[in-house]
């Protein structure tokens, strides 16, 4: 099992929107006959708060020029100011969150379902320790008690969950015991990919296919 990831970054940022790093994952497994084949894809924007806030850029800007999502983002985890105060302090960790990974869109295919968590905690990890990891509560179809044992919380009066990555989980790949190279899937499974991501609600694909 491996991640290919396809994303975007801006040497020079001129639009404030390039301070998103956009990507689209895919997770590729291997069939009977050990044929390579694509058995999940992840929509995943990074937000590097730390690059935008050394070179004075408002946050806020940023995710309001962006999205409605990511404005939804913006007032459901970060202290509401011009200037970037950090995470909502009532979340309780004083950790300093230096960016945010934004899953919003994921298509898993049935025979990966049971690899969804050690799928997703890889992903957190492909990214800095100091950052944090939103997604909205439908995205993976995870049963609750899996999402907090990869330490996603629920955030109060929205459909975010939030995810510091600095922080131990219950659930750890690095600890889970299976091996991913003896997953075999479907000779089908990118055909059943391809065609669950064509069904996305466009505002969770909003930025690719363009």
């Amino acid at each position: 099992m491996r991640i290919d990831c396809h994303s975007t970054f801006y040497l020079k940022p001129s639009d404030p929107t390039h301070y998103f790093r956009r990507s689209e994952m895919d997770v590729w497994c291997h069939t009977n006959g050990d044929e390579p084949t694509i058995a999940a894809r992840l929509a995943v924007d990074y937000l590097d708060i730390a690059r935008a806030d050394s070179e004075g850029q408002s946050i806020l800007h940023i995710c309001d020029a962006d999205s409605a999502a990511w404005m939804q983002v913006y007032e459901a985890t970060i202290e509401p100011d011009i200037n970037f105060l950090g995470i909502r302090e009532d979340f309780g960790f004083d950790d300093p969150v230096q960016g945010l990974v934004f899953i919003h869109g994921a298509v898993f295919h049935p025979d990966v379902n049971s690899w969804r968590t050690f799928i997703l905690d890889s992903l957190c990890h492909m990214f800095p320790e100091d950052t944090a990891t939103v997604m909205w509560k439908h995205t993976t179809n995870l049963e609750p008690k899996e999402l907090a044992s990869l330490g996603f919380r629920k955030v109060a009066g929205s459909e975010l969950l939030f995810r510091p990555n600095m922080l131990q989980n219950t659930y750890s790949a690095l600890d889970d015991n299976r091996d991913p190279e003896e997953l075999i899937v479907a000779e089908d499974a990118q055909e059943y990919v391809d065609q669950l991501w064509s069904e996305l609600d466009d505002s969770d694909l909003s930025h690719f296919g363009d």
